[in-house]
């Protein structure tokens, strides 16, 4: 179990939080997402088609990494001599030592990265209790998934003991912060709980922002209940809101990619 020191920063991180996101509407549109900062597309849900960069800690989508790398292999460069698409460095060989350089300088996604390191214990120790804690960082720093993965901890009593209750929190309050899977996950434990009214509307906000997931089990609910859980009307609206989402996350580079990931086997 956590020691007592992590167990209050985890209360004080809540309740900060809670504060902080008093005022914001739970079931409000996700209307700012984040962006590749090569293409200012924004990102898509999906994170194995986005690139963390150890060198400069930029996420890069994997159209502008392809692009780039077709852009190497044709000028000849060496597969090792390959650099960033975004800061023009080649990538470190050290990933643990580049992630705590970026977390020296208070980059939110390199506690994350770290986190999942700790959790699997990839070139590092495994440690439950060291991955919480890059994840009470990362939240510290405003890191809106590291909400949604700590309330997974207590969901499933991983360090913290099993506690329902904050683990639906730690949700909302990455839900508010923008984090589209919260929402997902907020959904599923209404779901379980027949709480299908509030279920819908978890599933409303995520699909309306393009996760393919939420869109699905949201059709699937309106085939099953009708009209008893939402009109004709509010499902197309959802749909046509899916829909450009969705359209806003695509581009040419990105469907080559994941073209040549698949013929990849990747």
């Amino acid at each position: 179990m956590v020691s007592l020191e992590l167990e209050a920063r985890l209360d004080n991180l809540l309740s900060t939080a809670q504060a902080e996101t008093a005022d914001i509407d739970l079931f409000a549109p996700i209307e700012e997402r984040e962006e590749c900062p090569i293409c200012m597309i924004p990102h898509s849900i999906q994170e194995d088609e986005i690139r963390f960069m150890n060198c400069c800690g930029k996420r890069i989508c994997c159209g502008c990494v392809y692009k780039q790398t077709l852009t190497d292999i044709k000028k000849g460069v060496p597969k090792g001599e390959m650099k960033c698409a975004f800061c023009c460095q080649l990538e470190p060989k050290n990933t643990i030592k580049a992630l705590k350089k970026l977390m020296k300088k208070n980059n939110p996604e390199a506690f994350m990265q770290m986190s999942e390191r700790y959790r699997l214990g990839s070139s590092v120790l495994q440690s439950d209790t060291r991955s919480i804690e890059m994840l009470v960082r990362a939240a510290e720093l405003g890191h809106a998934e590291a909400y949604r993965q700590i309330g997974i901890k207590y969901k499933d009593g991983i360090t913290v003991e099993e506690n329902t209750s904050k683990a639906v929190t730690f949700y909302e309050v990455g839900a508010k912060k923008r984090s589209i899977e919260a929402h997902q996950n907020l959904a599923a434990f209404h779901s379980e709980h027949h709480n299908n009214n509030e279920c819908i509307k978890h599933l409303k906000v995520a699909a309306s922002a393009g996760y393919d997931d939420a869109m699905n089990n949201l059709m699937n609910a309106y085939k099953t209940y009708k009209n008893e859980l939402q009109s004709k009307e509010e499902m197309d609206q959802t749909l046509r809101s899916y829909q450009t989402s969705s359209n806003e996350m695509k581009s040419k580079d990105r469907d080559d990619a994941r073209v040549a990931m698949r013929e990849a086997g990747l």
